[in-house]
């Protein structure tokens, strides 16, 4: 009997397997999704968790507005940002971060339309 006909087959699928099972995994980082505050503002945030992708608003009237689009993977969040006309800045750049608990994240705010401003920011819930 050739068994490469039955043991390569099952590799394959078990490998399958494995691969579904890890990326399921690294999607079940806490959701996300709710109302967040900020570096000590009474301004809320608003994130949006869909699967392992994020969208945050974050509203301070009209000193300043933002968003940022990234995602969550085994609770290390990357992505981008940019301010909305709502308010008068008009910076843009890159978000990163760690889910600390269900109820703090960290967020680092990289400019890159002013290269070297770099905020950090402790958010709770």
């Amino acid at each position: 009997m050739d068994f490469r006909k039955f043991y390569i087959p099952t590799v394959i699928a078990g490998l399958a397997l494995l691969t579904s099972a890890n990326q399921a995994q690294a999607q079940t980082t806490s959701n996300l999704t709710g109302t967040w505050y900020c570096g000590g503002s009474s301004s809320p945030s608003y994130i949006r968790q869909v699967g392992s992708e994020l969208w945050e608003l974050s509203d301070a009237g009209y000193q300043v507005t933002s968003t940022f689009n990234g995602t969550v993977l085994n609770g290390y969040i990357n992505g981008t940002w940019a301010d909305l006309p709502k308010a008068s800045y008009t910076n843009y750049g890159y978000v990163s971060g760690k889910v600390v608990s269900a109820t703090q994240i960290t967020l680092t705010y990289t400019f890159a339309s002013a290269p070297g401003v770099v905020n950090t920011y402790i958010c709770n819930r």
